[in-house]
């Protein structure tokens, strides 16, 4: 069994890379970086945006974990469509090409929207995608669903937390340097997922799910004030104490967005990541595919902020 993995040097690919591994499969690379350091694993350089790359790379291939994607608060639509809407279409190609008829893709809980609501949301509720991102991604799902000829399982993380991703950078960073503000009154209830946890449940859903079918993933909820409770708490720091409401935030994200164009330091994603409730329900993922998650709050800030102590 040989697997191909695009986005595999990405946040999430590298600890699917690793699961993946650590369960005797043979895994392939298919990826745009030029150096990577992993030992004894075939690294096939390409980029899902070119066809040809894409047909390439899918010879002696059982099976693809599309993973790669242009993930952003606030890009351009043009280059986030290209990767994650082109791309996948390319890949839907080259697998149909090669006789491949299992995929494994990471779309986003994204797709949902922040409803701002306690009841939890399933893989049933409305779809409602808030950016660019999240529309390119559930796009995605539609190009990969459409083609009967493909059994394809798709896994939907919410806020992903862990070392070196770009949402942990951000948090950690604003807490050491003080600058970090509860948006409303920090009660709000998010979902979050280490990325070891989305790593296992795409496995799974390769493993268990016989049809083809859509699951949440998520490792643990909290309040936004435990979270940056915790973050403070191993930093050994002050903990945040100032707070800005929820429309001023808004606005001055939208503002932010519209004058640095390439960099804000505020967008209207975190916004209303950080700001809204966000429950959603792994049920169907834990019932289905016996996903049981590994990560809860203290060992994923743990993991979070240990090169940083």
């Amino acid at each position: 069994m040989t697997i191909l993995v695009t986005g595999g040097s990405g946040f999430i690919g590298k600890y699917l890379i690793n699961d993946l591994l650590n369960h005797d499969y043979q895994v392939k690379i298919f990826t745009r970086q030029k150096k990577l350091d992993i030992q004894n694993i075939d690294i096939i350089k390409g980029d899902v945006t070119k066809i040809k790359d894409c047909l390439s790379a899918m010879q002696d291939v059982d099976v693809v974990f599309h993973n790669a994607a242009y993930a952003t608060d606030c890009g351009k639509k043009d280059e986030i469509f290209n990767t994650n809407i082109n791309g996948t279409e390319n890949i839907v190609e080259a697998c149909l090409k090669n006789g491949i008829d299992r995929i494994i893709y990471t779309s986003t809980a994204g797709v949902y929207g922040f409803p701002n609501i306690k009841e939890k949301i399933d893989e049933k509720s409305v779809i409602n995608p808030y950016n660019i991102y999240h529309k390119s991604k559930f796009e995605g799902e539609n190009i990969l669903k459409k083609n009967k000829e493909l059994k394809v399982s798709i896994i939907r993380p919410p806020l992903v937390l862990g070392e070196g991703g770009i949402g942990s950078n951000i948090i950690i960073n604003k807490i050491r340097e003080g600058k970090m503000i509860y948006i409303g009154n920090g009660d709000q209830y998010i979902s979050i997922v280490h990325p070891a946890d989305v790593a296992q449940c795409l496995r799974l859903a390769f493993e268990k799910d016989k049809i083809g079918d859509t699951f949440n993933v998520v490792s643990f909820y909290c309040k936004i004030k435990e979270l940056f409770n915790e973050v403070s708490m191993q930093l050994k720091v002050k903990s945040p104490d100032k707070n800005i409401p929820y429309i001023i935030a808004y606005i001055a994200a939208f503002l932010d967005e519209n004058i640095n164009i390439k960099e804000p330091s505020l967008t209207r994603f975190r916004v209303k990541s950080l700001g809204t409730t966000r429950l959603i329900s792994f049920d169907k993922a834990r019932k289905k595919i016996e996903y049981k998650p590994k990560y809860d709050l203290k060992s994923t800030v743990e993991d979070m902020v240990k090169k940083y102590i």
